[in-house]
């Protein structure tokens, strides 16, 4: 399939819906400080993560100042991958591409979530847990930092019985996408749906997420990281995954292609030469953030390289940039892009989303995504 065939005419094409996401559905709010008051009466990091008690959250959210800047917008990892996929595909008035599956609470958050989520078109198929509250990210920024804290809640359970509730269409999907931060509380989930994949012919996509997890989850990532079709991760998340894989490297570029070779020699993968690359098992996607570029890997060592997007308007917040690429990256790949055009397409993404406040869209697609 050609890389000019315009998007929005290659979408059409699919079968719906086309990519089914896992992960943990949460609402983000975010806030604009005029001082580090807060942080310091609850003790975080500049530019730091952490996960505070339900009560302790709420009680943050209740002493959040009266004339700060306050937005709120749905987030998690993968959430926001298939958000800006349906988004892409024309939201509530394109076809039906994202579906997502994850936990949520029986309260005003996850009402509010659901709806959010559901109104840009997404088949989001909830499992709702009425004794835990549904999770939630409050990202306080007070240029140049910003700080995250965040409950799961809710996110933090999906079951297989949940799994076989929802009961997937898997005769239209091409792509399931799971998110690290899912296996470290669903990974019998994570490996049923491997599993449903195998027999079904459809991509495993797998993303790291986080650094942190490998100190209590590294054996499920090194798992899912083998038995994934695409793999993707920032440039600390595979130095993480290459050093307890015992990977020699000089220069953290030469992890994505020790990544594909260790993948082939390990369980076959390789090249079908069927002209789809999508059917390799050795996919790898790094990101390295700043002006380095985005890496894919595949086939037996093939590679390309882009640079990122210089934004047309000022950066205002880079925390969904990471998801953005991955869903240009994804999107690409379901239409029957080449691996450097979906490379492409989500370095363009990522440079839009990111002068926004959380992953939000401006009203109408930028022409330049849909060609």
């Amino acid at each position: 399939m050609s890389d000019e065939r315009l998007l929005a005419e290659a979408i059409r094409s699919l079968k719906t819906p086309a990519i089914a996401g896992f992960g943990n559905p949460l609402l983000d709010i975010f806030v604009t400080l005029n001082s580090d008051d807060m942080l310091n009466k609850y003790s975080l990091k500049v530019d730091g993560e952490e996960e505070l008690p339900a009560d302790k959250i709420q009680q943050l959210i209740n002493e959040l100042p009266s004339e700060s800047e306050q937005n709120i917008s749905p987030g998690g990892c993968a959430q926001n991958t298939i958000r800006v996929i349906q988004w892409l595909c024309g939201g509530q008035s394109g076809p039906q591409l994202g579906l997502f599956c994850g936990g949520l609470g029986n309260d005003s958050r996850g009402k509010i979530l659901q709806d959010m989520v559901r109104a840009i078109g997404i088949d989001a198929r909830y499992a709702i847990h009425p004794d835990l509250p549904t999770g939630v990210c409050v990202s306080m920024v007070k240029r140049p930092w910003r700080s995250l804290v965040a409950n799961l809640g809710a996110a933090s359970v999906y079951t297989l019985d949940n799994l076989a509730q929802h009961d997937l269409p898997l005769n239209s999907l091409k792509i399931i996408y799971i998110e690290g931060f899912f296996i470290t509380h669903s990974f019998d989930v994570a490996l049923e749906l491997v599993k449903l994949a195998r027999d079904k012919g459809i991509t495993v996509a797998f993303n790291i997420s986080g650094e942190y997890i490998f100190q209590e989850h590294q054996v499920a990532i090194c798992d899912m990281v083998g038995l994934s079709g695409i793999v993707f991760g920032n440039a600390r998340e595979m130095t993480a995954l290459a050093r307890v894989l015992n990977l020699q490297f000089n220069n953290v570029q030469e992890i994505p292609f020790l990544l594909n070779n260790l993948k082939r020699v390990t369980v076959g993968a390789s090249s079908k030469n069927d002209g789809n690359w999508l059917s390799d098992e050795g996919i790898i996607v790094m990101t390295q953030g700043g002006k380095s570029p985005a890496i894919v890997v595949w086939g037996e060592g093939e590679s390309a390289q882009v640079l990122p997007e210089i934004p047309e308007n000022p950066v205002l917040d880079t925390t969904g940039a990471g998801d953005s690429l991955v869903a240009g990256f994804l999107l690409g790949a379901l239409v029957g892009r080449s691996p450097k055009a979906c490379l492409k397409l989500g370095c363009k993404v990522a440079s839009m989303i990111v002068t926004r406040v959380g992953v939000t869209f401006p009203e109408s697609i930028p022409a330049h995504l849909l060609q």
